[in-house]
């Protein structure tokens, strides 16, 4: 099995970056190989233009815009499990994971009728991290990446939420967080 993380924290020492550290340690261990896309390393990124140029390829993303998202979206293709990871940035994902979702227009492709969904068939699940509470924002942010699974007609494996996180140093000594994070991680697998 294979399980790509898409990492959306502009921090390279992120709370977030720990979290999911943990959620896929305990996947490695359940056999899935994993991936992680740290959007804060892609040196050329650009947002969706809306050009609607990817919609004239109907079995690939065919997205026009040459830049390093491109191997982000064929990555996603060739995984069995998504997982989105982001903290809370005004109640909404980060800056970085907004744009990756954005580009995720290209494995979309309409007709009159219908939305055939390039992704259709496999698991997504998002790792959320949040300075304040689950009502400051993560569980918006969960919403938002449950209705990107189901838009994109995936199996909603669900939204691991790590709130009132203070650092990464709290997090890798909150023993229940760890052992919460390596539970979720052996869901996605199972």
């Amino acid at each position: 099995m294979k399980l790509l993380a898409i990492q959306g924290s502009p921090r390279a020492n992120s709370n977030t970056r720990t979290v999911l550290d943990f959620v896929l340690e305990a996947a490695r261990q359940s056999g899935a190989q994993t991936e992680v896309v740290h959007l804060s390393e892609l040196k050329n990124l650009s947002g969706c233009l809306e050009c609607h140029g990817c919609q004239s390829s109907t079995d690939e993303p065919g997205c026009v815009i040459d830049d390093d998202m491109r191997p982000v979206l064929q990555k996603a293709l060739d995984a069995d499990v998504i997982v989105l990871a982001t903290p809370v940035f005004c109640w909404s994902p980060s800056w970085l994971l907004k744009i990756a979702m954005d580009r995720f227009y290209c494995l979309f492709k309409f007709s009159d009728q219908s939305v055939h969904a390039l992704l259709e068939g496999r698991r997504m699940a998002a790792v959320v991290t949040a300075g304040g509470g689950e009502h400051d924002g993560a569980d918006l942010v969960g919403e938002v990446c449950r209705r990107m699974a189901e838009f994109s007609k995936t199996t909603w494996l669900g939204c691991f939420l790590a709130t009132n996180v203070v650092d990464p140093e709290s997090i890798r000594s909150d023993e229940s967080l760890v052992k919460q994070a390596h539970a979720f991680g052996r869901q996605l697998v199972s």
